[in-house]
């Protein structure tokens, strides 16, 4: 029972980091959001690796083992994450979920290429029901009356502060309301990139560590060569005014992303240690339910709650829990 809840915990806490993700998007940008919430990460997981006392077992690691998870963290926590965070910010947080559902058709892929595993009847119609779900969601654009510009100018978001000279792509954005006007083209390809790379980075992450039991210490140094890349890329020209550009009322929803993300790490490898992980995968997959009841709490100006777009992330949401019975 208590793995159980630990894994329910952690689909509740990966959903609120896309709620407070979603804010934040809005008066900022990916790359803004990425260096808020990987730096962040990485004392919340000294802190977790000294208390659990894996902080100094990372010298046990061989040089293909960091490597590895070096890769992962940047695979992971940078290009994943950063692809999310567009995805978001050009659809919303419902429809996004769907797409990141994908994420277990690439395990399985990579299974059946590297390991033989064979595909079962169970798995092949989560499968199906995965693609059929972010292609029901895809609405026509109605065609609108034109509105004045006062009352066009009070319906958007406000648009943060632009540094003269930005050169950064997520600087020249304009920013849109993705409940009402989303860009799919946009959305579909960062969703579907994110997917790809979430579904990648565990199984790099399984190779370097293996049963060593370094789950905590694997996830700081993946997190420490995510942030040192985003260190070194300030030395980029412009990079630094392009981050200045926007507004620090963001921080706190890019934290609280940060915070929540860390928590759901936590309940997860809490609920894999005590529990099998034919209970753990199939309630992990909660989150797309959670993330639609969490918008409609705190984000319903923001979203969609079209049948649509409910039907999609219901057929993807079982569709996600069939390939993970199947494949456990």
């Amino acid at each position: 029972m208590l793995g159980a809840l630990f894994a329910v915990l952690s689909a509740l806490s990966f959903a609120f980091s896309t709620i407070t993700a979603r804010r934040g998007v809005i008066g900022s940008s990916a790359s803004f959001g990425l260096y808020i919430t990987v730096i962040l990460g990485v004392p919340l997981f000294t802190i977790a690796a000294l208390a659990t006392g894996q902080l100094f077992d990372t010298l046990d690691l061989s040089s293909e083992a960091l490597g590895m998870l070096a890769g992962a963290g940047v695979l992971h926590f940078l290009i994943g994450r950063y692809c999310n965070y567009r995805c978001i910010d050009a659809i919303g947080s419902n429809r996004s979920q769907p797409l990141q559902t994908t994420n277990t058709i690439y395990s399985v892929v990579i299974a059946v290429i590297v390991l033989n595993e064979e595909v079962t009847l169970l798995m092949g119609v989560g499968i199906a029901l995965l693609v059929v779900g972010p292609m029901i969601m895809v609405e026509r654009r109605r065609q609108q009356q034109p509105e004045p510009a006062a009352a066009r100018a009070s319906s958007q978001p406000a648009a943060p502060p632009q540094p003269s000279g930005a050169s950064s792509p997520d600087a020249a954005r304009p920013r849109r309301n993705a409940a009402t006007d989303p860009s799919y083209v946009e959305g579909y390809t960062f969703g579907l990139l994110s997917a790809a790379a979430y579904g990648t980075s565990p199984i790099m992450i399984r190779y370097a560590l293996e049963d060593t039991g370094l789950g905590i210490a694997g996830g700081l140094v993946a997190y420490v060569a995510a942030a040192g890349v985003l260190i070194l890329a300030l030395a980029i020209p412009g990079r630094v005014q392009d981050l200045r550009g926007f507004s620090l009322k963001v921080v706190p929803m890019f934290a609280a992303s940060a915070v929540a993300v860390f928590l759901a790490q936590l309940f997860r490898f809490a609920a894999l240690a005590i529990a099998p992980v034919s209970l753990v995968t199939p309630l992990a997959r909660l989150g797309v339910v959670f993330v639609p009841t969490l918008s409609f709490v705190f984000n319903r100006n923001l979203e969609s709650f079209s049948l649509r777009v409910l039907t999609g992330i219901a057929l993807s949401g079982l569709g996600a829990v069939l390939l993970a019975l199947g494949i456990t």
